[in-house]
């Protein structure tokens, strides 16, 4: 069961529109976030790169410019390098000149470190790599070979280093400011990607607001004012409308010529039978009443099965029980009817004839049966309504409620009536989806409780 919900539940995600344009922008956001954001930090390290390699070049034509050879092994310094970091001990700015089988000259601040230099490899033109120079440093070096004037025979490599944390530490700072930036940037894009599909399906919202004010009866078509692309969807939903409605015209008009049709022949067929009393007349006049009852009955059910379908149907429960007791009044004077306030007004989803038809036949049962008094009263309840007619009379057993609703079936047949009237009822509740029960009141008599559709109110 578990897994069934689970799969449900992904399938729902996956048909739901906003999900999917929801997914499609975070995905592309996160995307071109990343790629911009490593293009670039790496665009910056290349440029802080080529800059600090730029210094280190410019640093080391600065070496070679001040030095001089004055013998073979011997080389001499016009003047010392500008940097007074040269000259501090393990500073992180170090110079060394070196030359096969001869002693290094260094600076003062690599004190009694040597850089190692790769002398096998030579270095025509300037070189650049990583060292570990003193104290671990992580160093950024130049090198380039180099021979003097006055000494043609020897080859002297010229280094300069220097500790690279300062464009570690500036890479880094970057690094963070770009995540943050485009963190920032990335939760703005999405929010705004949010409102731009919340705003977008906005109209689709109206339609399904529109189509519930239509369903309820408050509205007859859908509005012209949605935009310009979900119009054409509004106008065809109105055609649709429109075309149901003249079905179910056509339908309630065919439905009248066959109640016509077959009534007529069905009064003459009664009329002549009283004209000619005797035992065939009776018979006829008997199986006449029959099939007029029936027809009857089932011209009902056809009117009421295409009413159902015009789904902008209101009514007012209020003023139709007002007036069913107003008339039951009359009828049955020696009654007391009595309705119960409904805490505000109460629609039915459907026609004012079916809601009379099915309350009046409540009514006049209760009416028929009650010692004194009949109490009625409907609220609403969520999505239906809730109509109760109670009578003070006999009741009727448990084991027969079922039995009351058979078409034809009469509990008491020194009552006058038929035996259609809660038969027609439960009909008529069944097919605008409602429910009716029968149950007892205390402390003796009968309550019956119809449940059918609700129509919103007026705002």
């Amino acid at each position: 069961m578990l897994i069934q919900k689970n799969k449900a539940a992904k399938a729902s995600v996956n048909r739901s529109l906003w999900f999917r344009l929801i997914s499609y922008s975070v995905v592309w956001t996160l995307f071109a976030l990343i790629l911009g954001g490593y293009l670039l930090s790496l665009t910056f390290k290349e440029t802080i790169e080529n800059n600090f390699d730029a210094r280190l070049n410019s640093l080391l034509e600065n070496l070679i410019g001040v030095s001089d050879s004055i013998s073979e092994g011997e080389i001499t310094f016009y003047r010392s390098m500008a940097d007074s970091r040269f000259e501090q001990p393990y500073s992180g700015w170090y110079w060394q000149i070196s030359a096969e089988d001869e002693e290094s000259f260094r600076s003062r601040s690599l004190w009694d470190q040597k850089l190692d230099p790769d002398l096998d490899t030579p270095a025509s033109q300037t070189r650049y790599s990583r060292a570990i120079g003193p104290e671990d440093q992580k160093l950024r070096r130049a090198e380039r070979d180099i021979t003097l004037p006055g000494d043609d025979k020897t080859v002297y490599r010229f280094i300069i280093a220097i500790d690279r944390s300062e464009i570690d530490e500036q890479l880094d700072r970057f690094d963070n400011i770009l995540i943050y930036s485009l963190g920032a940037l990335g939760l703005g894009l999405i929010a705004a990607s949010l409102l731009q599909v919340f705003l977008g399906l906005k109209p689709l919202r109206n339609i399904r607001q529109s189509l519930a004010r239509i369903r309820t009866g408050e509205d007859a078509h859908l509005p012209d004012d949605f935009p310009m692309e979900i119009q054409p969807l509004a106008d065809e939903m109105n055609a649709l409308l429109d075309h149901n409605n003249q079905i179910v015209e056509r339908s309630r008009t065919q439905v009248g010529n066959l109640a016509h049709a077959l009534k007529t022949p069905l009064a003459v067929l009664m009329n002549e039978s009283e004209r000619h009393p005797g035992q065939l007349s009776g018979v006829v006049s008997k199986q006449a009443n029959i099939m007029r009852r029936q027809v009857d009955h089932y011209l009902r059910r056809a009117r009421v099965a295409a009413s159902t379908r015009v789904i902008t149907s209101r009514t007012e429960v209020w003023t139709a029980l007002n007036d069913i007791c107003r008339v039951m009044a009359k009828i049955h004077r020696d009654k007391h009817f009595t309705m119960m306030p409904t805490g505000g007004d109460v629609f039915f989803r459907g026609e004012r004839q079916d809601l009379e038809e099915m309350v009046g036949n409540l009514i006049e049962n209760a009416a028929k049966w009650a010692d004194s008094k009949v109490i009625v009263s409907c609220r609403r309840k969520g999505e239906h309504i809730l109509i109760q007619v109670v009578d003070d009379g006999p009741g009727i057993d448990r084991q027969v409620r079922e039995a009351v609703f058979i078409r034809g079936e009469r509990l008491d047949e020194n009552t006058p009536g038929t035996g259609l009237g809660l038969s027609i009822v439960k009909d008529l509740t069944g097919l605008y989806g409602g429910e009716i029960i029968l149950m007892d009141n205390e402390p003796h008599g009968l309550l019956v409780r119809l449940t059918l559709p609700a129509a919103a109110t007026n705002s």
